[in-house]
């Protein structure tokens, strides 16, 4: 009988999908190809901002390959994985970026898509000659339809893995068990369960069916990882591999790794790192335009301080240097040029141009 491990906050029957293996390193690029979907399945997470036709490369959106390829660089990115959406609303798009991204970075970079339609085996055969690596379908509602499993026997005759991603809804055992067993039957790679997960865009309905978060820090939904760890259970004599992700994971592991991939890569001379992928950087936010080339020059002629340790911001009229160098001579700064600076403070933000700030604190010895 095989065993479950533990891995993080998830677990493990059997061995992890080849994609899930990279997205735990961070080094998955996500390719959100569009918003479109008519699945309307009442968990969906998406935000209503999402559900539209666009495109998204990581936290970024984007509208062109080139920049998806960019975005993947950025990150050193190990592979791919395709999501919306639903991806084959755009097909020729999916297979555009797909084909794009193998071409770029060859055969080795392992691409996974997610999908809940019944493909034809046409649309399976274009996606596999694009060099899909993997592909994740999701029952539509934990419905397997007859074509569905038709898409499913069409899938297995191709050469690539092909697995069921769903999530773990606490009162669909019946159902959840029904998937699991079919995938048994038709010989599929694996199953990946979901934590059930709680989002502004399906708090209301999953409320009025009785579904409620843990407790009141976490999004996922009560009694979602005990149905899971009891299927895992029920089948540890299957011949399947069967992962459990848990919803602290994706933000806990996946994304702080790829922060910390693409950090390592984004960072200028003057940021630190933390353990988490943000950038920490000191900014200084001046007052007026016809001022900002003068404070920097002084910065660098009177404090002595590198060049390549400052950066200049005119759109948003902002100075960003070393946090440590900016407490040091922020009192002396300030007074050399109290009508033109407005704020000193220390950052920790997104590893983005104009990325999201986590926390802000204003340098004290200036404003107190």
């Amino acid at each position: 009988m095989r065993r479950i491990t533990k891995w993080y906050n998830n677990r493990v029957l059997g061995s992890l999908p080849k994609g899930c293996q990279l997205c735990s390193l961070g080094g998955k690029l996500v390719l959100f190809v569009t918003g479109k979907c008519d699945s309307n399945c009442y968990y969906c997470p998406l935000t209503k901002e999402r559900r539209k036709d666009i495109t998204f490369a990581n936290e970024q959106k984007i509208n062109t390959i080139t920049e998806a390829i960019e975005e993947a660089k950025m990150i050193s990115a190990l592979g791919a994985g395709i999501t919306g959406g639903e991806p084959s609303l755009t097909l020729d798009r999916t297979i555009s970026y797909l084909s794009a991204l193998k071409n770029e970075f060859g055969v080795s970079f392992h691409c996974h898509l997610y999908t809940s339609k019944a493909l034809t085996m046409e649309q399976l055969g274009e996606l596999n000659n694009s060099g899909l690596d993997e592909i994740r379908f999701h029952p539509i509602r934990l419905e397997l339809s007859t074509l569905m499993k038709e898409t499913l026997r069409n899938a297995k005759t191709l050469d690539w893995s092909v697995g069921i991603e769903i999530p773990v809804i606490p009162d669909k055992e019946e159902l959840i068990g029904k998937i699991i067993d079919y995938s048994i039957e038709t010989n599929l790679d694996f199953i990946n369960l979901n934590e059930l997960e709680i989002t502004e865009e399906n708090l209301e309905i999953l409320g009025k069916m009785g579904y409620h978060s843990k407790n009141n820090v976490s999004v996922a939904v009560n009694g979602s990882d005990r149905l899971a760890f009891k299927i895992l259970k029920r089948y540890k004599r299957a011949p399947i591999d069967i992962h459990f992700c848990s919803s602290g994971y994706k933000d806990g592991v996946q994304l702080k790794n790829r922060f910390l991939r693409r950090a390592k890569n984004f960072a200028k001379p003057f940021d630190e790192i933390t353990n988490e992928g943000l950038l920490i950087r000191a900014r200084v936010l001046v007052r007026n335009e016809n001022k900002i080339s003068e404070i920097f020059n002084r910065l660098i002629q009177d404090y002595d301080i590198d060049q390549k340790l400052l950066e200049i911001d005119e759109n948003n009229l902002t100075i960003f240097l070393n946090w440590k160098i900016a407490k040091e001579i922020a009192s002396k700064l300030y007074k050399q040029f109290e009508n033109e600076i407005s704020n000193m403070e220390i950052i920790h933000q997104y590893p983005y141009s104009n990325g999201i700030i986590t926390y802000l604190e204003p340098i004290e010895e200036i404003f107190s």
